[in-house]
């Protein structure tokens, strides 16, 4: 069966591989690309740091290293172990499911009060962090370390889509909200969009699922948690 994969190029390869090794055919068609910010701070120093992302580990490291911080927490597992890959400690994380409700649940993050806060994201994004800190009476501020924009569409794009829709069943991962704003402006581009729509997505939170079918998406699987394993396991 064919999956459209609609993560970055950079970082599809272990979803990809698993598909592959599930006996179904991974078909690439990138959405988003992650580009570089430089982030500016306002303090040296700050009681905890927090991380929403893997990519915002990896474009973060370098603010990291100019200051000094108390507590590392993370809003799943796939942020922590690449925290944990760069040799950075974590304090806790959502065990489950991972999210920003998820993470000001824990009683680790909930006893945190009056300190002063620095959360690791990409440009924009939710304000559910920062509201839920605040209320606490923490002092939040964002290092946006990176930006996601929608890809230039490519012949890559053009060939994944002519395959993909060559068969009636198939399915499209989708990773985020934005990810799929992506999805539905390339496809409309490739004048698509109505054709996609036919085809059930898989997703990751009953957020994407609400926002995908506001979008005209009827068939929205959620899986049980955020891994690629997961993701393969809604296939069998």
């Amino acid at each position: 069966m064919n999956i459209l994969l609609t993560r970055p190029l950079t970082q599809v390869v272990a979803l990809e591989t698993l598909v592959a090794n599930h006996g179904d055919q991974p078909l690439l068609f990138p959405t988003l690309e992650i580009k570089a910010l430089e982030a500016s701070i306002e303090r040296k120093q700050y009681d905890a740091v927090i991380f929403i992302s893997a990519n915002a580990v990896v474009h973060g490291m370098k603010i990291l290293a100019q200051i000094s911080y108390s507590s590392v927490f993370a809003v799943g597992a796939a942020t922590a172990k690449k925290l944990n890959d760069y040799n950075i400690s974590v304090d806790d994380f959502p065990q489950e499911k991972a999210s920003s409700e998820a993470l000001l649940s824990l009683e680790s993050v909930s006893c945190l009060q009056s300190k002063k806060i620095l959360i690791f994201r990409g440009k924009g994004g939710r304000e559910t962090l920062k509201i839920g800190f605040e209320k606490n009476h923490n002092e939040v501020e964002y290092a946006q370390v990176y930006d996601r924009v929608v890809c230039t569409l490519s012949e890559l794009h053009r060939q994944s889509l002519k395959i993909f829709l060559s068969d009636s069943r198939g399915f499209i991962s989708i990773t985020s909200n934005e990810n799929l704003d992506g999805l539905m402006v390339l496809a409309k581009q490739l004048k698509h969009l109505d054709n996609l729509k036919n085809y059930p997505l898989i997703v990751l939170s009953e957020r994407i699922k609400r926002y995908a079918d506001s979008c005209g998406f009827s068939q929205v699987i959620v899986t049980k948690d955020i891994s690629d394993q997961a993701i393969v396991s809604v296939l069998a």
